[in-house]
């Protein structure tokens, strides 16, 4: 949040409240109401974080008397689930109000200091008309002047959206032909050029004839804003081109009378092209080269001593333990715990009151899984023995769902492990200080046979889950033997049925994602038929994408259909299509400037994917087909052809390869001699051309081998478009950062020829990473090669707890990388999930709507909304992170 603002509202609280009164709303219409208080609260919430907490108070008291109006309607019963869809369900406003009390507490300590009868120093005292005296002109603080004299990249970006701003690039002509701003109105007023002692006049004869235009412009425009290579402050050092600018612009610019103080742009374009990429012409420019002998030496040894590396048999199985307490019955809490991250145990148990609320909740949303469950599992039963009950599409839409609510009953069975442990902690207290009431004895003795009774039921579910996969290994084996008789052109039957049948199934499972707290669905016009085939027309091919038209689909909430096990490649196209930087890159056609047509692809795959992500954004489809990017990957990789399940993280994989290839036009111009080993190797890769796709997906790791004779090192680099964590094998539940751990400890190698002692040598491998990602993707190895099964493939059914803000990557860089000025904190905002057994399972995508600000599930054809503190589940694959800073994605 910015800096708070100078009260200038009020001074007091009852004249803030006075001004939140809305007028008598009875007579206008819900849609009306609803479309104001959404309004109202993302006002509120941008003056909150503008630093005005005085119209931030007024605009969320407008809110929640709107609220009220609108609870208080005589058609709100109707009108219900559409009022928790726009403003949310009750925790949700809850928080909300949470926020209010904050700064309601805020401005009452504030207008209790300005009552004081302080002086300042440097300002006059007058009378205010109440009786009082007050500063007339108060000096404002050094620190006020350094804020008015900065502005974030953020709000650069957002003026730049808004077109109001002019940007003065003073670097060297070089360095700006190089890498800039792709904005209109950016220039270059090159740092040679400015010197000290001349006018405005004189600096604007020495601009080319672009540059004497752009500069005439600073007048009319609402703010002017400095940007150098990476001054930090409103007071840039003298002698310095930016300084010298600033200089002349206000003081030696008599002519032009600007409309608001000039700024200097924060951490300057070496900031802004690490948070907004794809809106500089060049994104892999590199810094002004400087002296860095020393600094490169220093990074030449990695571990000055080997007992600095934690080792890979130092991480014992205990340590995989669960290590922070979540409550995730409680979902506010357990987001916000999640989002701290795990640090250690807490080796005091809860309130035996909390516990029994935990398990309360608990047992009622497990209770309706089961009830779903079984409804599901009766239908599949009885389609099974009549072998006529439900068409093709109809069984697999089924089967999928059964998964998915089989993976839920799985992710119970923790919660309920947890709350053993929770009980098994407060009986040891209870032997150790004896100081339990006997109510409180009562309550321990309840829970506990509650938790042998849900161990029951869980026992029961599991030979219930056994039988169907009994059933379904005969039904797949019977499937071997039978031909259907399928329309050629369709592989899995009438696929224009598809969302139909999805919506028939729907209805008759009585769906209920997050019951109690249930979050409700984008209003989807599900009475509307799938519409003829359509196609979009280009100069180069004719593509299909057979849309289903809706009403009310919110841009990025366009699912695709399942053309026969695709539900891979679906996941995680839709955890790229709300990749906001990529997604703005593909619908504003950036991409087709750097499309490479001398590789493997010919460029076709980015033409696909940019396609296809064009129609999930444009808010008319309900769904639509991927076919021709289906057909254009088949073309390439022969596994992507049929209608057998594939890995997603595989397609992921490849995907960014090629993705990459075809956009791999960006020439990268560096000294050779001047660089350091990991640039040198990551030039290597790259062959000094670049793409988009690799400045925002790309990194690099470190290995380094240290001798444990001399204790020479030795390093090699390697870039990465993903990380792939091992699970731990005997662990039901661990953390995120306890798999991150194991993968980045050392680990003993023999045999290493070293190049000191010239001879074989026991030594210390170790990995860290040299270069992160703006977009950082974690693979978690489930599937594994089991050599008891005859090396059949398995999966591991691990409950992994990953935080949904903050991820902290320092612990795992290289000495080089934690200089960098770039972000090593991450935030969640997708996950490809895996339900079910290499045998038969599915792919689902939970993502974050940069747009909405609100999580979404995508299960194929179907897209729902998502309780935030159901995004952590058994069934997550790959975890995709970011530190870039949210966007909206534009129209186009």
């Amino acid at each position: 949040m910015a800096k708070l603002k100078k009260l200038h509202m009020s001074s007091n609280l009852d004249d803030l409240e006075k001004m939140s009164i809305i007028p008598d709303l009875r007579s206008k219409g819900m849609k009306i109401l609803l479309n104001t208080a959404r309004k109202l609260y993302m006002t509120a919430e941008e003056y909150r974080l503008d630093g005005d907490e005085e119209l931030a108070y007024i605009t969320y008291m407008k809110y929640f008397n709107m609220l009220t109006a609108i609870h208080k309607k005589s058609d709100y019963a109707s009108h219900k689930s559409t009022v928790r869809q726009m403003l949310g369900d009750t925790e949700a406003n809850r928080r909300i109000m949470d926020t209010l009390e904050v700064i309601m507490e805020s401005l009452r300590h504030r207008y209790d200091q300005q009552r004081q009868p302080v002086e300042p120093i440097g300002s006059e005292l007058v009378s205010n008309g109440r009786g009082s005296l007050e500063a007339a002109s108060p000096v404002p603080q050094s620190t006020d002047y350094a804020r008015l004299g900065l502005i974030s990249c953020q709000e650069l970006y957002r003026r730049m959206q808004e077109k109001s701003v002019l940007v003065m690039d003073c670097r060297p002509s070089a360095d700006y032909e190089t890498s800039h701003l792709t904005y209109y109105c950016a220039f270059n007023v090159p740092e040679e050029q400015i010197t000290l002692g001349m006018s405005a006049g004189r600096l604007q004869a020495r601009l080319s004839s672009s540059g004497k235009a752009s500069w005439a412009s600073r007048s009319v425009k609402d703010s002017v804003v400095l940007m150098d290579w990476n001054t930090k402050d409103a007071q840039p050092a003298a002698n310095t081109a930016i300084a010298t600018l600033l200089d002349i612009l206000k003081n030696w610019d008599p002519d032009v009378t600007y409309r608001s103080p000039i700024q200097i742009v924060e951490g300057g374009y070496e900031y802004f092209i690490m948070m907004y990429p794809t809106h500089c012409t060049n994104p892999s420019v590199q810094a002004p080269q400087q002296n860095n002998n020393d600094i490169e030496t220093i990074d030449d040894i990695e571990y000055p001593s080997i007992h600095d590396i934690t080792m890979k048999e130092d991480i014992s199985a205990k340590d995989f333990k669960p290590r922070p307490d979540i409550n995730r019955a409680n979902k506010p809490a357990a987001t916000r715990t999640l989002t701290q991250g795990a640090s250690r145990p807490s080796p005091q148990a809860k309130p035996i009151a909390e516990i029994m609320r935990d398990q309360a909740e608990f047992l009622q949303r497990a209770e309706q899984n089961d009830e779903q469950l079984e409804r599901a599992s009766k239908m599949w039963k009885r389609q099974a023995a009549e072998g006529d009950g439900l068409n093709a599409t109809e069984d697999q839409e089924l089967h999928f769902r059964i998964l998915q609510l089989e993976s839920k009953a799985q992710d119970y069975i923790v919660e309920n492990n947890r709350l053993r442990e929770e009980l098994s902690r407060i009986q040891e207290q209870q032997n150790v200080s004896q100081q339990l009431s006997q109510k409180e004895v009562e309550a321990t003795k309840n829970i506990e046979s509650k938790i042998r009774e849900r161990q029951r039921l869980d026992e029961q579910h599991e030979l219930e889950r056994q039988e169907r996969e009994r059933l379904l290994a005969i039904a797949r084996e019977t499937k071997k033997h039978y031909k259907s008789p399928q329309s050629p052109l369709s592989p899995a039957g009438n696929l224009e049925e598809l969302q139909d049948v999805s919506d028939s199934l729907e209805s008759l499972l009585q769906l209920n994602e997050d019951a109690p707290n249930k979050v409700e669905k984008p209003t989807f016009d599900r009475a509307m038929k799938p519409q003829p085939r359509s196609v979009e027309r280009t100069s180069q091919r004719v593509r299909d994408f057979s849309p289903v038209v809706g009403q009310n689909v919110g841009r990025g909430l366009t699912g695709l259909k399942n053309l026969g096990n695709t539900c891979y490649m679906n996941s995680i196209l839709q955890c790229l299509s709300n990749t906001p930087q990529l997604t703005e890159y593909c619908i504003s056609d950036k991409y087709k400037n750097n499309i490479s047509r001398s590789n493997k692809t010919n460029g076709q795959v980015i033409e696909e994917v940019a396609a296809l992500i064009k129609e999930l954004w444009n808010g008319q489809y309900k769904c639509v087909a991927s076919r021709d990017l289906r057909y254009v990957v088949g073309q390439y990789q022969k596994i992507f052809r049929g209608v057998d399940q594939q890995d997603s993280h595989e397609f992921l994989t490849i995907l960014m390869d090629w993705l990459h290839s075809d956009l791999q036009t960006l020439h990268v111009t560096r000294q050779r001699e001047m660089i350091s080993a990991s640039e040198k190797a990551w030039l290597e890769f790259t062959k000094a051309k670049e793409s988009m796709i690799l400045h925002l997906f790309y990194g690099q790791m470190k290995s380094t081998v240290k001798c444990v004779a001399c204790h020479k090192e030795s390093a090699t680099y390697e870039s990465f478009s993903n990380l792939s964590l091992e699970l731990p094998p005997n662990s039901n539940l661990c953390q995120l950062n306890q798999c991150m751990d194991m993968y980045f400890s050392g680990e003993r190698i023999h045999g290493w020829n070293c190049p000191s002692c010239k001879t074989k040598r026991d030594a210390i491998k170790k990995l860290d990473i040299s270069k992160l990602p703006p977009v950082l993707v974690v693979h978690l190895k489930r599937f594994y090669a089991d050599p008891s099964n005859s090396g059949a493939y398995m999966k591991k059914q691990n409950y992994l707890r990953f935080p949904l803000e903050n991820l902290d990557m320092n612990p795992y860089i290289a000495r080089a990388e934690s200089r960098a000025v770039t972000p090593k904190t991450y935030q969640l905002y997708a996950v490809s999930n895996h339900y079910g057994t290499m045998e038969g399972g599915h792919y689902t995508a939970f993502c974050k709507s940069a747009n909405y600000g609100k999580w979404f599930k995508f299960d194929d054809q179907v897209v729902s909304a998502l309780d935030s503190s159901n995004v952590v589940s058994s069934a997550a694959y790959i975890l995709f992170y970011t530190w870039l800073p949210p966007m909206q994605v534009p129209l186009f």
